[in-house]
């Protein structure tokens, strides 16, 4: 096991974990015991495992990301701390790219509740040993086997923990913010029958060309000085910073003076959406599946992200998400005509976020 030096101990031993892992005993508990049983068991529930691994290596690693002394240890294989080894480590794990045999150490320490130093110890015997190279090629799937497998796992890490329809959610996330007022006031203009902007006549038929115009107008005129600025990628190489190549209509991310908005990175991206022209869609696995594989991409590449917000607009019907650890939750379905306040506050709201 690593040695630590004085200052590294220091460093400890000033920001201690605190028991902070200990809520995730008991998912690394379930997780140990299947591992000798691994051997012997079929294709379907080695799968299955490796499911089960995955979340529960990502927990832990997400769990010793966010600790103090994550931020203040230094890393011993690169300019950088050691928050940033992990979230190396998170990519890779959710990537697949990470055996779960690698961490058994560190997980068997963090079960029995080892002091902080042998924790930080096994850590950094982690981040020096695991293979830092891609895997070889015969490893690799095509994007279409690959956007498959990803789909099911992820259908099979929600399908029981998605909850649509939560009560309250609008109010949670769109009122008594810091900004509601500004954005009440913004969609009362748009909503005033003497506004010569037309902004409450949602294109008809919801073709996505109009859709994509219609936002940026909105934007352009109303919300110049937001937060978070509205794109469309044109192709996929418009969207860089994860190994799946994804293309996204609309996205969100902060607004910065004197960009171009022609390249956009996943690191940066506050907000995911879905664009379809058929109101059937908003309630399939289809178009759900999809915004969890975008957020998962947001996930992969902000470690340190507790949740995302994302929406579909489906022909005139809309739904507003959010995806934290924990699963996927919505407002429920709306009509843009029916619920056209409610419509526009989500859609200012998550440009000021």
């Amino acid at each position: 096991m690593a040695e630590l030096s004085p200052d590294e101990k220091s460093i400890i031993k000033d920001y201690p974990l605190a028991g902070s892992l200990d809520d995730l005993c008991g998912l690394l508990q379930e997780a140990e015991p299947m591992y000798e049983s691994r051997q012997i068991s079929s294709d379907a529930t080695i799968d299955r495992l490796d499911r089960l691994y995955q979340n529960a290596l990502s927990k832990l690693l997400h769990g010793l990301l966010g600790a103090d002394a994550a931020f203040n240890l230094r890393s011993r294989i690169a300019d950088q701390n050691v928050d940033s080894d992990l979230a190396d480590l998170f990519k890779r794990i959710r990537r697949g790219h990470l055996r779960y045999d690698h961490c058994r150490p560190l997980v068997r320490l963090v079960i029995h509740k080892a002091p902080d130093v042998d924790i930080w110890k096994a850590v950094f015997d982690l981040i020096a040993t695991v293979p830092r190279q891609t895997p070889p090629a015969s490893s690799q799937k095509g994007p279409e086997q690959t956007r498959r497998l990803v789909e099911g796992r992820i259908f099979e890490e929600i399908h029981s923990c998605t909850f649509r329809g939560v009560e309250g959610f609008l109010t949670k996330y769109f009122e008594r913010t810091d900004w509601s007022a500004q954005a009440d006031a913004i969609w009362q203009r748009v909503l005033d029958p003497a506004s010569d902007g037309n902004w409450a006549k949602f294109p008809n038929p919801p073709v996505r060309k109009d859709v994509l115009e219609w936002g940026f107008r909105l934007q352009d005129d109303l919300l110049s000085d937001a937060r978070s600025v509205c794109f469309s990628t044109t192709s996929k190489a418009d969207l860089v910073g994860s190994d799946a190549e994804r293309q996204v209509d609309p996205l969100l991310r902060a607004r910065v003076q004197g960009d171009s908005g022609e390249k956009h990175d996943w690191k940066d991206i506050c907000v995911v959406g879905e664009l379809k022209q058929s109101s059937d869609e908003i309630r399939t696995k289809d178009t759900l599946l999809q915004l969890a594989l975008y957020v998962r991409e947001v996930f992969i590449a902000q470690p340190t992200r507790l949740f995302v917000h994302a929406f579909a607009v489906c022909g005139t019907k809309f739904e507003a998400w959010v995806f934290d650890r924990s699963g996927p939750y919505s407002s429920g379905v709306l009509d843009i005509y029916e619920d056209v306040k409610q419509f526009f506050r989500v859609i200012l709201g998550y440009a000021m976020l």
